[in-house]
């Protein structure tokens, strides 16, 4: 019983000791700008407001999304976007292979992509030939990027 009891002092020492470092990581903005939020319920509104406009589109709508060569070969789909500072820097693209064995990943800078709209679905079309697609650095979903 007396290593019972140990054991879990032990352990609710640990658990404050982690939960005390969880709290002091954050900054002095940080904890103002979380006082800034409106709480839920409450009848201060918050600081800004998103309107959404005419052109603008949910990202999840581009994904599955064809691309296209300047050609009009289909090229690959999307497959996810990289951004990056709240920009898109880039589109991860999926290509080669067949039901997903061998597919490559290569990340298209977003500067290299013009999104057409047509049909009611969206198509990317870029100036990157298949060939350059081959020899750009393949992306792999690692590090940050695990999903």
């Amino acid at each position: 019983m007396k290593k019972m009891t140990s054991i879990a002092l032990v352990s609710i020492f640990m658990l404050s000791h982690a939960y005390s470092q969880f709290f002091t990581l954050l900054s002095e903005s940080e904890i103002v700008l979380a006082s800034n939020v409106a709480q839920v319920g409450s009848d201060r509104a918050p600081h800004y407001e998103v309107t959404p406009l005419t052109a603008d589109f949910v990202v999840s709508s581009l994904i599955g999304a064809d691309i296209y060569t300047m050609e009009g070969e289909n090229i690959g789909k999307v497959k996810d976007i990289l951004l990056r500072q709240n920009d898109i820097e880039g589109i991860i693209i999926v290509f080669g292979g067949f039901l997903g064995i061998g597919e490559r990943y290569v990340v298209v800078p977003s500067v290299a992509i013009k999104m057409t709209h047509d049909d009611g679905k969206w198509k990317l079309i870029t100036h990157m030939t298949k060939d350059a697609l081959q020899d750009a650095p393949e992306f792999k979903y690692e590090g940050l990027w695990v999903r």
